[in-house]
């Protein structure tokens, strides 16, 4: 077995966000400041009033959402860099995370990442009227039967479909409203588990969202993407990419496709085992939250993960680097 470090930079979706994020990043860092203020400026709004305060309480929808995730992403992964040369030797993100993992890998221009994710936002919230569609929470252990009732239940007109495999005891199902609340009746009277109604504004991830996917195909042909840097596990695939092998049609699909979760940690653990012994391996959470800790440590047996989330924990895991 090689010998070299294995880090990991693990970067959260929706979901991560609250009030108050960043706020102490920014008075003790001044990259991270200064990244807030790019975002600001790329989309003409205070992105520090947003995270800070949100006196118009816009940081739960998703056009503001997913700006303010990927910029404090980013700007906690420029403190990283900056104060202790901390660099991954792999990237992934979780759904909207994949943005923030490709501007830290160096294949998407920040500003571009910013303005695609805003539309991106907004495009999936017009995919379908509010109301049509749904979203539920799978918790327990019966989680392969859960899949084939969902491939056994959808149908194009009543979608109900896995769409995120967070660990091996937690599924999202999204599709159609009546469809997933059938879903989560039937897996209430066979004893699967637990199945959790989310509070959402529209079916994520779902077939629901291919007008968002077109959508958002026709966007992309404006921005630029550069070769990877730092290796991506990608959401649609769990599949690892290098220098130009990534393409655009992998943020499309990711829209109206299943996130992978459990398949990119167990991919990731592949191949850091087979890079790396276990005593230098890092998985890091950069950037809102602790959302992806808690999932690594449901996924992976006798891994453990350190966060971002705050002040305190940035301090820490500067200072376990020794800077």
């Amino acid at each position: 077995m090689a010998s070299q470090k294995s880090l990991l930079f693990m970067f959260p979706g929706q979901g991560s966000q609250s009030v108050g994020m960043g706020k102490e990043l920014a008075a003790n860092f001044e990259e991270f400041r200064l990244t807030l203020e790019e975002a600001s400026d790329a989309l003409g709004y205070s992105m520090e009033r947003l995270c800070f305060e949100d006196p118009e309480q816009q940081l739960s929808l998703t056009e503001f959402t997913q700006p303010s995730i990927l910029a404090v992403s980013v700007g906690t992964a420029r403190v990283l860099a900056k104060r202790a040369g901390l660099v991954p030797t792999s990237v992934a993100g979780h759904s909207l995370g994949e943005y923030s993992a490709l501007v830290v890998a160096g294949a998407l221009d920040f500003h571009d990442a910013l303005r695609a994710v805003r539309f991106r936002g907004q495009a999936m919230q017009r995919a379908v009227p509010v109301g049509v569609g749904g979203m539920a929470a799978y918790i327990g252990a019966q989680a392969a039967r859960v899949v084939d009732l969902c491939t056994q239940a959808s149908r194009p007109e009543s979608a109900v479909e896995v769409v995120n495999f967070n660990s091996r005891s937690q599924l999202v199902l999204s599709g159609h409203k009546g469809a997933v609340d059938t879903l989560c009746a039937l897996i209430g009277a066979e004893k699967l588990g637990r199945a959790i109604p989310l509070a959402v504004s529209a079916p994520f991830h779902s077939s629901l969202m291919k007008p968002a996917a077109e959508e958002m195909e026709r966007y992309l042909e404006g921005v630029a993407l550069a070769p990877l840097r730092v290796p991506l596990f990608a959401n649609v695939d769990a599949s690892l990419y290098t220098a130009d092998t990534y393409k655009k049609p992998m943020l499309v699909r990711q829209i109206a496709s299943a996130v992978l979760w459990t398949q990119i940690l167990d991919a990731a653990k592949a191949h850091a085992d087979a890079t790396s012994e276990p005593s230098t391996r890092t998985w890091l959470e950069v950037g809102p939250g602790n959302v992806l800790q808690g999932l690594l440590r449901k996924t992976l047996e006798g891994e453990s993960s350190t966060g971002t989330a705050d002040f305190e924990a940035v301090k820490a895991a500067l200072a376990a680097t020794g800077a």
